[in-house]
């Protein structure tokens, strides 16, 4: 079910209950992690030229439950993530 993301893309300082973090890739797509759970996630990322269609959707863990912010390897797991995807989408 596509519920669209939490973060509104013209509000840079965008927040949810349920956003753990969430970036912009080439002024394009929106990534997000949202919280599923106590220590999970879904990596979510948007194609904001298409109105906002969910492009992938995966489980992802959230060390120490990302309580005061994700934890920095996450973030950079997150990143590789979502770059390989769009990568992907443009070949």
């Amino acid at each position: 079910m596509n519920k669209g993301p939490l973060a509104k893309w013209e509000d840079n300082d965008s927040r949810h209950e349920n956003l753990v973090w969430w970036s912009r890739l080439d002024n394009r797509y929106q990534i997000e992690v949202q919280r599923t759970g106590e220590r999970a996630g879904d990596l979510v990322i948007y194609d904001h030229s298409d109105g906002d269609k969910e492009l992938l959707r995966e489980s992802v863990g959230l060390s120490y439950g990302a309580r005061f912010g994700p934890d920095v390897s996450d973030v950079e797991d997150w990143k590789e993530r979502a770059v390989k995807f769009v990568d992907g989408l443009e070949q």
